[in-house]
Order: C-alpha cells, then sequence, then structure tokens
C-alpha cells in the first residue's frame, strides 16, 4: 500500500505543485483529494448536423447549474459542465442520443477525468512487439518481449534541439537495456514493426524504430503537444501500480471553507504590492514607475508559467512567489543605487544606466544562483522525503527567481533605454531624488575646493 501511495503521487503531483492529499483509508483503501481538478469537457459529435439550441437544452435537461456548449462545426459540440462521474457521462450521452440523434462519438476530459486517466486502474505499463501486416498497420499482432515499467529508469519531456518539437525521452535499467536493445535491433528499418507501449491494455503509443539503441536511452518523437509529451512522460514514468485498484466513489467539493482566506489573501497581496510600488515610485521617482511597470510585467510572466506548468498555489507555493517578487524589487534596488551613484559623479543617463547594470550585475547574479542552488537542494532533499510542501516550494520559488533575473536585466533595462532616447535623461533630478550632479572648482567631481552645479 505505500508503494501504492507513492506511485499515484507521482502520477497527479509530478512537480510537487498540485499539493494533492493522498492517504491510506482503513487496510485496502486509498483517498486522493486533488485541489482544483473540477470541471469536465464533453466533446459530442453527431451523426448529423444539429442546432446549438437543441444541444443546450438537452444539457440543461440535465440539472446541471452551470454548463457552456461551444460549436466546434455543424455536427461537432463542445460541453463544459461540473465534473461528470461515469454514470453521469453515461446519462448525458444517452439523452443526447435519444433527443437529438446518433452521436458518433462522446469523450469527456478534464481535471477528475484526467487524473484518473493518469492514475490507471491497475496501471500496468507493458511493452510489446507489434507486428502489422502491412504498412498502414490496420490490422495486427502484439507479442509479449518481457518488458515492463519495472524496467523503465526514467521517462521526462523536452524539446528537440534542432527542430524544437517536444518528445518524450525514456531511459531503462539495465535488464530492460538488454531487452530493448535486441527488440530494436530485430525490428529497425522493418516497415511493418511497431514498439507497442501499454497502460492497463490501453495503447498509449506505437512508434517505429529508427535504429538499434544499443545503450537503453532513446527518445520518441512525434507530433506531440507539450501537454501531450508531458501526460506521456508521466504516464512513462510512474511505471506500475504493485496492485490493481478500483474505484469505489467520487464526489466534489465546493470551496466554501477557503473562499473567505482567498479574498482576504488576495486583498493583502494587493496592499502589499502597492505599498511596494508606491515606496519605489516615491523615493526613485523615474526609475522606479520603470521598476513598477518591471514588477508587474514580472508578475504576469510567472502567473503564466504557473498555468502552464501548471502549478496550484497552495501555502507553500504563495510563499515561495511572495519571496520571489522581494528578489525582483531587490535587482532593481541594486540597479538604481548603481545608476544614482554614476549620476552624482557627473554621467548622463544613458552612460549611468549602462554603468550602474554592468557593476549591479555580479551582486544579482551571485545572489540569484546561490538561491537557485538552494531550490536543486531543496528539490533533491523533496524527492528523497517525498515532501511535496517542500518540492513544491523549491519548483516556485525556482521559476520566480529566473523569471526576476530576467525582468531585472532585460525589461528595466529596456525601460530605462528608452526613457534615454526620448530625451528624459536631459532631467537627472527625476532619476536621482539628490538633485543634480556638482563638479569642484578644479572641474574633478568630489575632492576638496568650493562645489559649484553644472
Amino acid at each position: 500500500m505505500e508503494g501504492v501511495l507513492d506511485r499515484i503521487n507521482r502520477r497527479v503531483n509530478l512537480f510537487g505543485t498540485e499539493e494533492p492529499i493522498i492517504q491510506l483509508f482503513g487496510e485496502d483503501r486509498v483517498i486522493v483529494q486533488l485541489p482544483g481538478a473540477s470541471g469536465s469537457i464533453s466533446e459530442v459529435e453527431f451523426a448529423e448536423a444539429t442546432d446549438a439550441a437543441a444541444v443546450e437544452g438537452i444539457v440543461a435537461g440535465q440539472g446541471f447549474d452551470d454548463f457552456a456548449v461551444e460549436s466546434q462545426s455543424e455536427t461537432s459540440y463542445e460541453i463544459r459542465t461540473t465534473s461528470l462521474n461515469v454514470n453521469q457521462q453515461n446519462a448525458l450521452r444517452g439523452a443526447l442520443s435519444s433527443g437529438i440523434g446518433s452521436v458518433n462519438s462522446f469523450q469527456t476530459t478534464g481535471g477528475i477525468e484526467t487524473a484518473k486517466a493518469l492514475i490507471g486502474q491497475t496501471a500496468q505499463l507493458v511493452f510489446k512487439e507489434r507486428t502489422c501486416s502491412d504498412v498502414t498497420c490496420f490490422t495486427f499482432t502484439d507479442a509479449e518481449i518481457g518488458l515492463t515499467g519495472d524496467d523503465l529508469e526514467s521517462a521526462f519531456a523536452s524539446t528537440d534541439p534542432n527542430t524544437g518539437e517536444w518528445e518524450v525521452n525514456i531511459a531503462f535499467n539495465d535488464r530492460g537495456t538488454g531487452i530493448f536493445s535486441d527488440l530494436t535491433q530485430r525490428i529497425v528499418g522493418v516497415e511493418t514493426k511497431r514498439i507497442g507501449v501499454f497502460l492497463d491494455d490501453d495503447l498509449l503509443i506505437a512508434p517505429v524504430s529508427l535504429a538499434w539503441i544499443r545503450d537503453g536511452r532513446s527518445s520518441i518523437t512525434g507530433n506531440f503537444s507539450r501537454e501531450e509529451a508531458r501526460t506521456l512522460s508521466i504516464q512513462l514514468e510512474a511505471g506500475s501500480l504493485p496492485v490493481p485498484l478500483e474505484l469505489i466513489q467520487e464526489s466534489d467539493v465546493d470551496a466554501l471553507l477557503g473562499e473567505e482566506s482567498l479574498k482576504k489573501s488576495l486583498l493583502a497581496g494587493i496592499i502589499g504590492l502597492g505599498l511596494v510600488l508606491l515606496f519605489m515610485i516615491a523615493y526613485y521617482r523615474m526609475a522606479g514607475v520603470v521598476a513598477a511597470f518591471a514588477l508587474l510585467f514580472y508578475a504576469v510572466v510567472v502567473l503564466a508559467v504557473f498555468k502552464l506548468v501548471p502549478v496550484t498555489l497552495g501555502l507553500s507555493g504563495i510563499g515561495a512567489f511572495i519571496l520571489s517578487v522581494g528578489l525582483a524589487v531587490d535587482a532593481n534596488i541594486l540597479i538604481f543605487e548603481r545608476m544614482k551613484e554614476e549620476i552624482r559623479i557627473g554621467r548622463t543617463l544613458a552612460s549611468s544606466m549602462e554603468v550602474g547594470f554592468s557593476r549591479a550585475w555580479p551582486a544579482i547574479r551571485d545572489g540569484n544562483f546561490s538561491t537557485i542552488i538552494t531550490c536543486l537542494v531543496l528539490l533533491w532533499l523533496g524527492s528523497r522525503t517525498a515532501d511535496d510542501l517542500v518540492t513544491g516550494f523549491a519548483f516556485t520559488l525556482f521559476i520566480g527567481v529566473v523569471v526576476s533575473m530576467f525582468t531585472a536585466i532585460v525589461v528595466s533595462r529596456n525601460l530605462l533605454q528608452l526613457m534615454a532616447w526620448i530625451g528624459l535623461g536631459r532631467s537627472l533630478n527625476l532619476f536621482s531624488p539628490e538633485g543634480t550632479p556638482t563638479l569642484t572648482a578644479g572641474g574633478r567631481p568630489g575632492g576638496a575646493g568650493q562645489p559649484r552645479n553644472v
């Protein structure tokens, strides 16, 4: 049962950012709670052209409180509803079929359904040798070769450095390397041979072999989207569950308890961000305005990355995000303080900006690299101790630190260059609260003598 908990967690929480609750219930049951995994998307294709109003009427008759129907074509529709269990899916399909006409296909995806597909039932991952009757492979036979998910050491999604397309990289252990080597040597160059990869007896993918792979390391290529490559890598990486699973019950729980806390957290975040922006603008003037735009840009980019990964912002994730905001502000402060020093000794804005950035960069680089190293250590520690809070915090902070370096060096720099280009560089008092620079009577900055304004 401990193996079951570990495998389920690896399937639904690859990066440690989803914060699921997976725990034993009794001796032979497991409870899986997935925050945010709600909503279903049902893609329906009818045999004949159908009016959207008719589809909406049928869906409304099923008693859904909130739903949307979007037409993809005259025969295809996308129906968004709350999470549907198996009985509700069958009821909706039956209602559409009896009320409108023959349904060619009906497929439901979404948070709960995606998680169930990743967990699987028995979750047995098996590799087979597929022999096709011809190159089209409409008819085929599959043969066992003794290669399973237990022989797979790792699988992860990445992009091909040459084409930029998504692919899934795999690596086998010693036993799997030998079997896979024999298989690829036997089928390479044979048009009617494939490698069938099955999860719960369902075919995941059946690629051809383009080379004899001796070291057990290869990549699966195709027209993958980022999400498709990520899902396939999770299904391969998690291997096989040690015992079969049977779904007993599933239900949705509304986030009523957390709604008030969420509102207060958002309000506190807005107030805190506003105070930081107000201080930056008041103290650094136009440079503070640049920092404010860079910080807002940083927040938008980070939240977009969180959505793409995806990252569920729980307590550890919010803490890491707030910490990364502080690091982003700190980088701008280092840059602006260096700029002020250069403006005081008489440099122009453009010159002060270039020198200030070059002198502030080592401190920014070293500080952020130290934080990145800390994140990597925490990621390693979290993976060893199976502590999702540690892993989620480290992964979220890593994203924030990398983006903060980008915004400080690229966004802030280009905005300051723009200000210098449009002529604001002539008003140096807009960038330095101390006012205009001074020179001594001898014409050198600083030193003894009566200063005069220039």
